[in-house]
């Protein structure tokens, strides 16, 4: 089951990972640089409208990652995280920027200058298990929103025993619930790990992505 969810997780899944540096292996701590054309357009091999622009970002329930946001133009920036679906008209530094909100900001960062960056260190609570999908959230330069906005999308922490690193025993407890559903005798909703109602190979895919992962 492990060797056929890793083979599902290589053709569907990608791991956050900084932009540069040593913490691209990472999948909490990961660096974005600050362009107006787009979030990374000035990193190697990425231009704007790219991919690796603006990337989605792979996230965990309960488990606090952290952004730096590195300046990359001559323009002043900032980041910032919103609820899902927060459309570019609705971003604005006057927003107050509350975790417990329920629309729009969670967080922002002082401005992005020539001589500074700034990190974010931001704990995700969703998805709730509601069975209603993955979670999400959108991310900003609020003065730019309209070319710099990308999205993270949250799953339930494939580190389902919190030992600190996606183990054996996850997999194990995720291959236990295989096939059920909330009705089941094996059922447990932290299997579930894309939140869909059921546990199958998808589930079985996101542990073994990050196998041998610390979380």
């Amino acid at each position: 089951m492990l060797v056929a969810g890793t083979l599902t997780a290589n053709i569907g899944l990608q791991k956050a990972k900084a932009a540069t540096g040593p913490a691209a292996s990472n999948p909490l701590a990961f660096t974005l640089i600050a362009h107006v054309a787009a979030w990374n357009s000035t990193v190697v091999g990425c231009t704007s409208g790219t991919p690796n622009c603006n990337p989605t970002i792979t996230q965990f329930r309960g488990v606090t990652f952290s952004v730096l946001a590195k300046w990359g133009d001559g323009i002043s920036h900032d980041f910032a995280i919103y609820t899902a679906g927060t459309p570019p008209a609705g971003v604005d530094t006057a927003n107050p920027c509350f975790t417990t909100n329920t629309n729009g900001c969670l967080a922002r960062t002082p401005a992005i200058t020539q001589t500074m960056s700034w990190g974010i260190n931001f704990n995700a609570t969703i998805p709730k298990d509601d069975f209603t999908g993955l979670g999400a959230y959108e991310y900003y330069c609020e003065i730019h929103p309209l070319s710099m906005h990308g999205k993270f999308t949250i799953y339930k922490s494939p580190d389902l025993v919190k030992a600190g690193t996606v183990n054996i025993i996850d997999v194990a407890t995720v291959a236990f619930s295989f096939g059920a559903r909330p009705t089941s005798p094996n059922w447990n909703a932290a299997a579930d790990l894309n939140n869909d109602g059921v546990v199958d190979i998808l589930d079985v895919a996101f542990v073994a992505f990050y196998f041998g992962q610390p979380i």
